[in-house]
């Protein structure tokens, strides 16, 4: 009995532990805003202008299926947010969860 009571106290302390690491906002060191600056700032630009090349291309396979919306968030929106949205050093979880819409 003395057993479960410890275990319980102990899951309780690591449930408000866990609480408390997810609320705290963390500030991009040097080196994160290094990486961003140097790195994924020119791949998200390459990413957004390859992702409008594909989006152009797909367009009349997209506008038979009625899928113009969803590829261009997709191919061209998510790209340039990540790219010109964001603060420097911060790699959020920035992707909203995909839905698929059913008509």
């Amino acid at each position: 009995m003395k057993q479960n009571r410890y275990l319980s106290i102990l899951f309780l302390i690591s449930v408000v532990l866990s609480f408390s690491s997810v609320s705290a906002r963390e500030v991009p060191s040097g080196g994160e805003m290094l990486l961003d600056i140097a790195l994924a700032r020119p791949l998200g630009l390459a990413g957004t202008c390859l992702g409008i090349g594909a989006w152009v291309v797909s367009l009349p396979f997209t506008a038979l299926s009625g899928t113009i919306i969803q590829s261009g968030k997709r191919l061209v929106a998510y790209p340039a947010k990540f790219t010109f949205t964001r603060g420097l050093g911060d790699f959020p979880g920035y992707m909203e969860p995909y839905e698929i819409v059913e008509d």
